[in-house]
This record gives C-alpha cells, structure tokens and sequence, in this order.
C-alpha cells in the first residue's frame, strides 16, 4: 500500500476494514461449524436412538447416506 502514496489516515482507514472483514469471516466460519457440529451430533443420536428401539443394523448408515445422496444431487 505505501507504493499508492496514500496517507497514514487512509492507510490506518483501510487496515482497519481488512481487519474486521478479516474477523467476520472467520465469525462466520465458526457459527458455520458449529452448526454442523450440532446436526451431526443430532444425526448421529437419532441413528443410535433409531438402531436401539427399530434394531436397524449398521447398515442403516451406508443406505442413509446412499438416499440423502440421491435426494441432495437434484
């Protein structure tokens, strides 16, 4: 940036922009994360609680993913 001649107001100006664009990127990120943190822990719990009342087998997972394939590619 000091190749632009820009003062260090403007230059204090624009630095202060990458950072909080910077910083809401990656706030973004994490509540992103999170959230899927959150499904899969309730996919995987409702699996377990479906496997232990239906006795679904370990093959429950595999035909699961097989379907949510199927259905998300459209």
């Amino acid at each position: 940036m000091k190749d632009l001649n820009l003062t260090q107001d403007y230059q204090s100006f624009i630095e202060d922009i990458k950072t909080r664009i910077l910083s809401s990127r990656y706030q973004a990120a994490r509540a992103v994360n999170k959230e899927l943190i959150l499904l899969y822990h309730h996919i995987g719990t409702q699996i377990l609680e479906k496997q232990k009342a239906q006795g679904w087998g370990a093959k429950v997972i595999e035909h699961l993913s097989k379907i949510l394939n199927l259905i998300f590619q459209k």
